[in-house]
């Protein structure tokens, strides 16, 4: 799927359609901005529905799930592993990212593909949840993400299954099969929110050129957690879109908005 059909699938999404702030431990002021570099990922893109009052329920004031007035909201869960992972400008070490949020009116639009409010942020990358905690965001460091990927050949379906496990909280899987494509689809640009003490923290990934493949995922949970009362169920398909992307550098700035 290209650039525009994406954006083109999420714009009539939102128009159909039309939070735990945290320091870290030692109770330091929110430190922000800063930023983060991606070098060889592959990710998967998953949108979904989930009743529009649960999303509601865990989106604060002020941020608008483009499922208002209607019985279902789409959320987004995202997994990305990459080769490296550099945080202000640090050694960069391999890692993995997994995201999941509602997709929402922006309170403030600057040229982004999509905006996103942030549910729950995991990564095995101790000073990226460091840095982000320091920021307000209440991002989880889970050293032992397993991010398994069948190596295959492009186009062509392989098996790629990410299990967050404890400390992550909720725990879930997300499994199936992926096509990864090396053709470039141009640029894209994602902005991820949190309201913080520190005010409306914004993660803004831009990804210069990003090969878009194929998925067909089914993510897995409990029913007695978060996630679980959230998607009223304890296995949830990807109806809206999926992708499998690939890119060889993104690079991502956190900062609150004004």
């Amino acid at each position: 799927m290209s650039n525009q059909s994406l954006r083109l699938v999420l714009g009539i999404a939102a128009i159909g359609f039309a939070s735990i702030s945290a320091h870290d431990a030692f109770g330091a002021p929110p430190t922000v901005p800063f930023g983060v570099e991606f070098k060889g990922c592959v990710e998967s893109i998953g949108v979904a529905l989930a009743p529009t009052e649960n999303v509601v329920g865990l989106t604060p004031p002020g941020f608008i799930p483009v499922g208002i007035g209607t019985p279902t909201s789409p959320i987004v869960v995202r997994t990305a592993d990459c080769a490296g992972i550099s945080v202000d400008g640090g050694k960069s070490k391999p890692g993995s990212v997994v995201q999941i949020g509602a997709v929402i009116v922006p309170p403030a639009f600057s040229g982004e593909d999509i905006d996103n409010y942030t549910f729950w942020y995991y990564t095995s990358d101790e000073k990226l949840a460091h840095r982000l905690r320091k920021a307000g965001v209440s991002a989880q460091h889970v050293e032992t993400i397993d991010y398994v990927l069948e190596p295959g050949m492009s186009g062509v379906p392989n098996h790629l299954a990410v299990v967050v496990p404890r400390p992550g909280d909720p725990r879930f899987a997300v499994a199936g099969t992926v096509a990864p494509s090396v053709a470039p689809s141009g640029a894209f640009r994602a902005a991820w929110w949190q309201k913080t003490a520190a005010g409306n923290v914004r993660m803004d990934t831009t990804v210069p050129v990003i090969a878009i493949g194929a998925a067909d995922l089914t993510l897995a949970t409990r029913p007695d957690n978060a996630l679980g009362a959230l998607i009223g169920a304890t296995t949830l398909g990807f109806p809206i879109l999926q992708q499998f992307n690939v890119f060889v550098g993104a690079h991502m700035d956190v900062f609150v908005a004004p």
